[in-house]
């Protein structure tokens, strides 16, 4: 994609006031599409600019205008053609080099461990309900902590530390405390925690997110 388009389309998503996620979100796609689009490293199909146009709520051909001949224009669609398949065949990573198939795999890592996590408790859970007195009872908040630990690999995967599951963990540590030592009170203060998190790493991602668009 030319630079002058990939620049516009960075400035349309700002002046609306959308994030690179919330665009994402609209258009049924990952965040690391519109992230090319607006590095000029990839274009969006058909449907994509109809869409996008109306969004915005401007024409396609404000939207695509340029000054490039079509020389020009052939010359950089081999251009990406070309740093695409380099990219392809870029050697040395654990997983596929490409970033979307990296957070995909990470994703996928995080659900297989959801759900085995979920499966040993149930197990831990049933032994320990039958053998324990009181398990049955004060035991069942662990089922709520697997998405949590879960989370910790989608963070990895979309480096983005507020993807963490924080509330959940607050939530099992309170329930937890609660109905072990009665702590609900002052135990309530562990909340606290999500506020100060969020208000923490919230800038740290969109700093990091800006430099990596960058």
């Amino acid at each position: 994609m030319n630079i002058e388009i990939a620049n516009r389309l960075l400035e349309l998503r700002k002046k609306n006031g959308l994030s690179q996620d919330e665009l994402a979100a609209k258009l049924g796609i990952s965040r690391q599409s519109v992230s090319k689009w607006e590095r000029a490293e990839a274009s969006p199909d058909t449907d994509n600019l109809i869409c996008l146009a109306k969004i915005y709520g401007v024409s396609l051909d404000e939207l695509l205008s340029n000054d490039q001949t079509v020389e020009e224009i052939s010359e950089e669609v081999k251009e990406q053609a070309e740093a695409k398949e380099a990219k392809e065949e870029c050697p040395g990573h654990k997983f596929n080099p490409c970033e979307e198939k990296v957070e995909n795999s990470w994703t996928e890592v995080g659900g297989i461990i959801i759900g085995g996590l979920y499966l040993a408790y149930l197990v831990v859970y049933l032994v320990l309900g039958f053998t324990v007195a009181d398990f049955w009872a004060y035991g069942w908040p662990g089922f709520i902590l697997p998405p949590a630990i879960g989370s910790i690999f989608t963070a990895i995967g979309r480096k983005k530390f507020t993807e963490f599951l924080l509330p959940v963990v607050c939530a099992y540590l309170y329930c937890q405390l609660g109905m072990s030592i009665d702590f609900w009170h002052p135990g309530w203060v562990i909340f606290f925690a999500i506020p100060v998190f969020y208000m923490v790493f919230g800038p740290i991602d969109t700093y990091f997110e800006k430099k990596r668009n960058n």
